[in-house]
């Protein structure tokens, strides 16, 4: 894996959560464009009429998309990171088996107005 962001743009670019994560903070359109498998062309179409699938940053004439947004679009995490919360099993049993869960008499007590 290189150590530097790469630039490589083809249409055989395989973009993995770690390579879009190694771009750093932004990248420029024809990358953000690859990633999302848009031309050059079309994802500056998208920009210029402000349907791009991220926000855009403009910096005079230039622009900068967001690589968090980017991940964000794409439902993959900023980080390597598990999610926060538990994945190991709980150590109250009475979650996975059910049957196990006393919750006193299973029969409900007769109505008050009920006639016998």
């Amino acid at each position: 894996m290189p150590t530097t962001p790469t630039t490589d743009t083809s249409p055989t670019t395989v973009w993995t959560p770690e390579r879009i994560r190694a771009l750093g903070t932004v990248t420029t359109v024809p990358i953000a464009a690859s990633i999302f498998g848009l031309s050059r062309s079309v994802a500056y179409d998208l920009i210029h009429t402000g349907r791009f699938p991220v926000p855009v940053l403009r910096f005079g004439r230039r622009y900068r998309i967001p690589v968090a947004a980017i991940l964000a679009a794409l439902h993959i995490r900023a980080t390597d990171a598990p999610p926060p919360g538990r994945l190991d099993p709980s150590p109250d049993p009475r979650v996975d088996q059910p049957h196990e869960i006393r919750s006193g008499p299973t029969a409900a007590p007769p109505h008050p107005h009920a006639r016998s």
